[in-house]
């Protein structure tokens, strides 16, 4: 019997079982996917079966990411991208670069994440014409993640906004999850960032973008099987429902979660959703079986193999901390405090010399551009490049991705100037609050993406009718707020009746069946010239219109 020739792509009898095992597809658990691949890919080399052994070491990462075993998915990662240069292993190659840069990123190994991120980026831009939108979805979660884990929580969340706007309706199911799960995690981990820093406001906003990506993620989960994605998005969307306050949807969905990871084996999921469940006891005034569950948690992470996540160990330690401080056991606090200050420090240490790296790089750029005419005239095109992508990234943070109006930070920032500014004048300022009626029963009767087609359309609706001078914005939901600066209360009054009265006259020729829509209106006028008294009033007159109704216009009383 002749050899088989090298790289045989024909696997014998026993391989094939391991690789049917190993398959990511087939949803194993991961610990018995992993040991399959590990062997399968050591008998395809022996075997010289190149394609077979770089698909299984490509699985082997997937195996050792689930579970929670970082550096060693960072080693297997490096290990295996030489065995997939060939162009059949694209996808597992994509997939791989997309590991490496999240287990880099938790790992606070950012040189390695940034390459890894940069290649996918480079995968994305030699696609086909036409591209790939799914791929480039993929690239701008890993680079997302690198900006996020590097303390550029803003960029990151803008960037994965934006890519999912731009890519998330052609791309394929799976990675239209993975992008709208990172929305809601990306939006978590700002919110962590700011949550004792920031207002109310901006927090609530967070937690609303968060609730939206996570929302999106779970409508995606009933069409396609993704066992660790059912894990992370439940877990995600109750930590979101346990900062919103709706105490009961949160408790049943991290269980849920915590079943899911426990039955699949995915160890540092299950951590991070006991985190989260610690954090749902103490909400219930039950910090001893918070530190309990928190002390189990902490050592299960010691005992297992690899490093656990940075950012799960901080959580955890947090939750600790504040059940220590709930029983006055301030020694015991101390210490997970100082555990929590530690690895901060450590992780902004690793953030600052990576983002000098960053920095320093450019900087030789700059120089050796400057050598030749044309070079320099390459780096002033970046220059303005740069420029407006930093105008852009201030303009989205405070723009709603939904209707591209003014958001709750852009609002909270400018009413305070156009206050100071009527104040200082002597001159009035209307503000009025603008809230769909009965907008559950669009989204009930007529899914989620009817719902965000009216709050799009009326968002345009309003755009088209309002001055330059004024301010228009969407708070969150399906309420937007609208300051008229200079106008006297009669004139107020007409403004938004003609508004109410445009609204249920629009048609929607493209959502059938809907009929009319109509709004409510609270209108509050200066004085006092002070934000949260005017907002109260104009919130007041809002309750008061829905109350009586709705599709009507009220005015608050002095």
């Amino acid at each position: 019997m002749n050899p088989a020739p090298p790289d045989a792509t024909v696997a014998a009898p026993d391989l094939t079982a391991l690789l049917d095992l190993a398959d990511p597809s087939r949803n194993a658990p991961a610990a018995e996917a992993a040991e399959a691949a590990r062997r399968a890919s050591a008998l395809a080399l022996e075997r010289r079966s190149m394609l077979e052994a770089g698909r299984a070491a490509a699985w082997l990462c997937g195996h050792l990411f689930r579970l929670g075993r970082l550096v060693a998915t960072r080693q297997q990662a490096l290990q295996a991208l030489p065995l997939l240069e060939r162009s059949e292993l694209r996808p597992e190659r994509c997939e791989t670069l997309r590991l490496l840069t999240l287990a880099s990123s938790e790992t606070a190994a950012f040189d390695l994440a940034l390459d890894a991120a940069n290649r996918l980026m480079r995968e994305s831009a030699e696609s086909p014409a036409g591209g790939d939108p799914g791929l480039a979805l993929t690239a701008a979660y890993a680079l997302a993640v690198c900006f996020e884990r590097m303390g550029d929580s803003w960029q990151a969340m803008r960037l994965m906004s934006e890519a999912m706007a731009e890519h998330g309706k052609q791309a394929p199911l799976r990675e239209r999850l993975i992008g709208a799960n990172a929305v809601c995690a990306l939006t978590l981990g700002t919110w962590h960032r700011v949550r004792d820093v920031d207002s109310a406001a901006v927090r609530a906003a967070l937690l609303d973008r968060a609730s939206a990506g996570a929302e999106e993620a779970l409508g995606i989960l009933t069409q396609v099987r993704e066992p660790t994605y059912e894990v992370a998005v439940r877990g995600n969307l109750g930590e979101v429902r346990l900062h919103q306050g709706d105490i009961a949807t949160a408790r049943i969905l991290l269980d849920q979660a915590h079943q899911l990871a426990m039955a699949g084996g995915l160890a540092a999921h299950g951590w991070r959703i006991e985190a989260s469940r610690g954090a749902w006891l103490l909400s219930q005034d039950r910090p001893e079986e918070a530190l309990a569950a928190m002390t189990a948690v902490l050592g299960d992470m010691s005992a297992a193999e690899g490093t656990p996540p940075v950012s799960t160990e901080i959580r955890v330690r947090d939750v600790a901390y504040r059940a220590c401080r709930a029983m006055t056991w301030h020694e015991a606090a101390l210490a997970h405090f100082e555990v929590v200050e530690r690895l901060e420090r450590q992780r902004t240490v690793a953030q600052l010399r990576a983002l000098s790296s960053v920095f320093v790089t450019r900087t030789e750029a700059a120089q050796a551009r400057r050598q030749a005419e044309r070079q320099t005239d390459e780096a002033r095109a970046e220059a303005l490049r740069q420029q407006h992508r930093a105008a852009e990234f201030a303009r989205s943070a405070e723009q709603d991705v939904l209707t591209g109006l003014a958001n709750r930070r852009h609002f909270e920032r400018r009413i305070e100037e156009m206050l100071a500014t009527a104040a200082e004048q002597g001159r009035p300022l209307a503000l009025a609050l603008l809230d769909v009626d009965h907008f559950k029963r669009i989204n009930d009767g007529f899914g989620h993406a009817a719902g965000d087609a009216v709050l799009t359309g009326l968002a345009q609706l309003l755009r088209e009718n309002m001055r330059g001078v004024d301010l228009l914005a969407r708070l969150g939901g399906e309420e937007f707020v609208v300051v008229l600066p200079d106008t006297p209360l009669s004139q107020a009054c007409e403004v938004c009746e003609r508004l109410r009265e445009r609204i249920e006259q629009r048609s929607w020729p493209d959502l059938p069946g809907l009929g009319s829509v109509t709004a409510s209106i609270g209108l509050a006028l200066t004085p006092p010239y002070e934000a949260r008294t005017l907002l109260q009033r104009a919130d007041e007159a809002l309750y008061a219109a829905k109350g009586a109704g709705r599709n009507r216009l009220t005015v608050a009383t002095t």
